[in-house]
């Protein structure tokens, strides 16, 4: 009896999440690959979006335990800023999938991240919106850059 209990627990447990997230609930992970010298020395990074559609919170955590906290927007319409204009994400070619392919249904997304002690980041991404997929550059504010994929 306990072990059916326990069953239909977990199934509602299940059950409510999945409405509480809906159909849109996406969560991603971005990889980040160092490009530069200050970049090495911090290694390679992952960080993870969770939110609906294609606007969502994002987090990454340092390897010294610092955790920046920001926001993944992307702005259908809009255009690259001066980072992405300048490491060619806005040409083709510039921006492809995590397989390698050309993305074809892009759309600039910007996000910027903040840790509690003021370090930045902020990113430039093609988002591909058919495939969900999409790669860009981030900049730090010490100056590493690295390039993400997801």
């Amino acid at each position: 009896m306990r072990a059916n209990v326990a069953r239909i627990g977990v199934l509602a447990l299940f059950a409510t999440g999945a409405l509480l997230m809906g159909a849109d609930m996406q969560s991603r992970i971005l990889a980040l690959s160092p490009q530069n010298r200050e970049a090495q020395e911090l290694g390679p990074l992952s960080a993870y979006i969770e939110g609906q559609g294609e606007n969502g919170v994002i987090w990454l955590k340092l390897r010294d335990g610092q955790v920046l906290k920001g926001r993944f927007e992307l702005k259908v319409g809009g255009s690259f800023g001066a980072l992405g204009k300048a490491r060619g994400l806005d040409r083709p070619g510039g921006a492809y999938t995590s397989d390698g392919d050309p993305i074809t249904h892009g759309h600039p997304a910007f996000i910027d991240m903040q840790g509690d002690n003021g370090a930045t980041v902020h990113c430039e991404v093609m988002h591909d919106r058919e495939i969900h997929h999409g790669s860009g550059v981030c900049l730090f504010s010490n100056g590493a850059e690295y390039r993400v994929l997801y």
